[in-house]
């Protein structure tokens, strides 16, 4: 088993997508739910939970979550569940349709927003390619290793009804900056169905940043409703697939 770049790409859309802001100019990011992968669909609850310890010993705790679905056609859909100031719930909407060549975003819930419908051509290069982990014996742990880095192959699991293969890396680092010259390790730890396509737990575990785990739940293994992969109704529709490509 080897961990592909697309590992990377996922970290880095993860993170994009928790921060992205509504916009009319700017293309939102792709999903990481398998996006194009025909005849597995499903719908599930994923969860971002950041705890950091604070140099008093004290810790704090931040929760992130978004639904994903995805239907026999590979289309996806991720709702992005955010608070206003004033701490009411609204949603931000992504819709990767590979079918219609396009992907959708808006805005519900948050009255300030304008209640606008964005599209943009869905390229195919940039659709999530979802890693394909070799089987490994269920009573095995493969491990290899480098100065300062050692991979592990895990024994699958369930993980929330769901069969996963997992990975874990280890890198160690010297923290020579530091006046205490520590060294620390940094975990990673991702379990991938190979069914489904997707990641469905990673655990981020980093004694600078804290430990972050990102988890999917509520699994349920049917073809959602197509509504769901539809625009709303009374929204005004801006198009930037007719603007040139910057």
């Amino acid at each position: 088993m080897r961990i592909s770049t697309w590992f990377i790409l996922v970290l880095l859309v993860l993170t994009s997508t928790c921060f992205a802001q509504s916009t009319l100019r700017l293309a939102p990011p792709q999903t990481t739910s398998g996006t194009g992968y025909t005849g597995e669909p499903y719908s599930g609850r994923e969860t971002t939970v950041t705890v950091h310890t604070l140099a008093d010993g004290s810790t704090t705790t931040q929760t992130f979550v978004q639904l994903v679905w995805r239907d026999s056609q590979g289309r996806t859909r991720r709702e992005i569940l955010r608070h206003n100031p004033e701490g009411g719930e609204y949603r931000s909407i992504i819709v990767t349709d590979p079918v219609a060549g396009m992907y959708v975003k808006w805005t519900t819930g948050y009255e300030p927003d304008p209640r606008v419908v964005t599209l943009w051509s869905l390229s195919r290069a940039l659709t999530a390619q979802a890693p394909i982990p070799s089987s490994v014996p269920p009573a095995k742990t493969v491990a290899a290793s480098t100065p300062g880095f050692q991979r592990e192959v895990l024994p699958p699991q369930n993980i929330n009804g769901v069969y996963a293969e997992g990975t874990r890396t280890t890198r160690t680092i010297a923290l020579d900056e530091e006046s205490s010259h520590r060294v620390i390790q940094v975990i990673n730890e991702v379990w991938v169905s190979p069914d489904l396509k997707i990641i469905v737990r990673h655990v981020s575990d980093d004694p600078r940043t804290g430990t972050t785990t990102t988890e999917l739940t509520d699994v349920v293994r049917e073809d959602p409703n197509p509504d769901l992969f539809r625009a709303p109704a009374g929204y005004t529709v801006v198009d930037h697939r007719t603007q040139p490509r910057r």
